[in-house]
């Protein structure tokens, strides 16, 4: 078959593979454990311990394959993004089956080694934060290398030496695809080495594995793909390593209407990783015009989770005409995989170039301010149990009994 039908294919058969014991938005690092033990007991994979995070977590290395094609794959290395994390384990479980995709395997298992780093980050995991146990955020810790972590992920690739390598991360849900309303579920980088942004032969080949994933995934998110903004980072591992003359490929998992677990957008990643496997395996990539990289729309920040617009907010005398633009904050509830979400005002004014994930016309409706309601820490959220709910509805203060 050929690779959109590949990708077809792959697309609906996605559940015989997807790892059931993991949630995709949360992970924790016993869990991440557990499921690597069980791959140890399996002849295919290699598993090692690359070392320990600062709290002094296990971290793993997973290698299978024995190609001359050498790939290095990384995900967590900011611990509240775990989207990545449970598509590798999906992966897993399709290199482990047996069925339809044999040949497909045996090809990628024969032309490719490899390597793959779950969770760098297993502090951060834990404490469900951007950073690691003191706070060091591990994608700007390239030049220092003062995390235990970050040390991990460079003497790792300096061993390896791969010729690709995929950085697997989350973004948040206000980007869009271009200047439009459509979400980017999925955005994609190829790291600039300078600020001038030079390409070079290493960068050239990330773009083109970057145009083979954007054409397996235009066919199901055709209007949600977007390619992140590439300002050069002097202190990130991809910028660092495609200086290093590793061709690295960027993977944000974003936001997909509908899919707040982020389900869909693991598909995604399973269905993206696939097709750039495949597409280094065949070197087909090399027939890709990188220039079609531009193409792929930039992402943009235009989105909030709630857009109120056109509401009336009298001061002094005087009637204001505003949108409000509201963001929700997912927390974790601490010692459970439970999470709670903090709205926040993210602006107000004049909004009118922003679209909402939701949003309402309330012509007609006025702003009053007050600071009666607070809820601030989980604790407080014995609020929606008594009867204070519904005098907060009929106030104003909280718009929906159902959510």
């Amino acid at each position: 078959m050929n690779s959109n039908e590949l990708s077809t294919s792959l697309f609906n058969d996605y559940d015989n593979y997807r790892e059931k014991k993991l949630n995709s938005d949360f992970i924790s690092h016993s869990q991440l454990t557990e499921l690597i033990r069980g791959i140890q007991t399996k002849n295919l994979f290699r598993v090692d311990k690359l070392g320990e995070s600062l709290d002094c977590k296990e971290i793993f290395s997973v290698v299978l394959g024995e190609g001359e094609t050498k790939i290095l794959a990384w995900t967590q290395m900011h611990g509240d993004e775990p989207t990545a994390t449970a598509a590798l384990f999906d992966l897993f479980n399709f290199f482990s089956s047996k069925d339809l995709y044999d040949d497909l395997r045996k090809n990628l298992l024969k032309k490719i080694t490899f390597h793959f780093i779950p969770m760098l980050n297993p502090d951060g995991a834990e404490m469900f934060t951007r950073e690691n146990a003191f706070n060091v955020d591990l994608n700007r810790d390239a030049l220092r290398l003062q995390s235990y972590e970050s040390q991990i992920l460079w003497d790792y690739a300096e061993k390896v030496e791969p010729e690709f390598g995929f950085n697997l991360h989350d973004q948040n849900s206000y980007y869009t695809a271009g200047r439009s309303d459509n979400a980017s579920a999925i955005s994609l980088l190829a790291p600039p080495m300078n600020h001038v942004k030079s390409i070079n032969y290493i960068r050239e080949k990330s773009m083109q594995i970057i145009c083979r994933i954007n054409d397996a995934l235009s066919l199901f998110i055709p209007q949600n793909i977007a390619r992140y903004k590439d300002d050069f980072e002097p202190r990130a591992f991809g910028d660092n390593f495609t200086k290093k003359g590793i061709s690295t490929i960027l993977i944000e998992s974003g936001f997909y209407k509908n899919d707040m677990k982020k389900d869909f957008v693991r598909k995604l990643n399973f269905i993206a990783l696939l097709s750039a496997f495949n597409s280094a395996a065949e070197k087909d990539y090399e027939n890709t015009d990188h220039k079609k990289y531009f193409d792929i729309p930039e992402n943009e920040e235009l989105l909030f989770d709630l857009l109120l617009r056109n509401l009336t907010l009298n001061y002094n005398g005087r009637n204001f005409k505003i949108d409000i633009g509201i963001n929700r904050e997912k927390k974790r509830i601490k010692e459970s995989q439970s999470f709670y979400y903090k709205s926040k005002i993210a602006d107000l004014g004049d909004l009118s170039i922003f679209y909402g994930i939701e949003e309402y016309d309330l012509t007609g409706y006025q702003v009053i301010p007050d600071n009666k309601l607070s809820i601030d820490e989980p604790a407080d959220l014995k609020i929606f149990f008594n009867g204070q709910l519904k005098k907060e509805v009929k106030n104003g203060f909280i718009s929906d009994l159902n959510n």
